[in-house]
């Protein structure tokens, strides 16, 4: 990777961050911020945008990502977490606990909205994350590298929402399950948009899954910490043996 590569995924980073706790400060501290939660999807846009394209005078559209996707991989975004959301679903219904709905029919609307609103609103996220980033990194480092090094920014990206809006009574267990959560989620993420050769996929399995498994659910009895240790119990272990069958057929 070239200089100027490095130090436009540095810089990049950096005032995101910056921006980004600015932001989450001033929300804290006003009435009803949590509602404005989703104006910090559009920051790490805006600051390519500023940064990259007007400061550095450098050609961004090509980095996003943007073209058809492969069919497998728009398949898997689509199925993937609305599959495992159900899992989770049906588990925690056996305790009593409804997650994603109250009765069948109301899947429907959570599969259009997925598949619409939420995933418009990621590939604001993704075409910077899985797609600016992801072009530049890719220039330097393996498709492994570049999923953890995304990985490791994009949920460390995440942390003040841990900080300042999650009601734990577990600090530490609460802020590790929900950031690596993300962490997984980030990798999973990378790989399908290396596969579908697009952010547009990326973007459809990122909105399903804030959709279908990242919700706070339908009804709290459980403190947050445990259901997000449970979330990611079940991400680590699908996650686990994705890899698993991914290295056998690389054989």
């Amino acid at each position: 990777m070239k200089k100027i590569n490095k130090n436009i995924i540095y810089f990049s980073t950096l005032f995101i961050y910056l921006l980004t706790l600015l932001v989450h400060i001033v929300l804290h501290n006003i009435d009803n911020g949590r509602n404005y939660l989703g104006l910090t999807m559009v920051i790490p846009l805006l600051i390519v945008v500023f940064y990259q394209k007007i400061y550095k005078k450098q050609n961004i559209i090509h980095t996003f990502g943007i073209s058809r996707p492969t069919i497998k991989t728009l398949v898997f975004s689509i199925l993937f977490p609305l599959l495992l959301g159900l899992c989770l679903h049906f588990y925690l219904s056996i305790l009593d606990i409804q997650f994603l709905f109250n009765h069948g029919n109301e899947l429907g609307f959570l599969l259009l909205i997925g598949l619409t609103i939420a995933s418009l609103s990621a590939l604001l996220e993704e075409i910077v994350w899985r797609g600016n980033f992801h072009y530049y990194l890719r220039q330097k480092y393996s498709l492994t590298q570049t999923a953890v090094i995304t990985a490791t920014i994009w949920s460390m990206w995440h942390l003040p929402i841990a900080l300042f809006y999650k009601t734990y009574d577990l600090w530490i267990v609460g802020i590790f399950t929900y950031v690596a959560i993300l962490f997984i989620l980030s990798m999973i993420l990378t790989y399908t948009r290396e596969y579908g050769r697009s952010v547009v996929s990326a973007a459809i399995l990122h909105g399903m899954f804030n959709v279908f498994y990242l919700t706070d659910g339908l009804q709290n009895e459980w403190v947050v910490e445990r259901m997000e240790l449970t979330k990611f119990i079940l991400l680590a272990i699908v996650f686990g043996m994705m890899c698993l069958i991914h290295r056998k057929i690389k054989r």
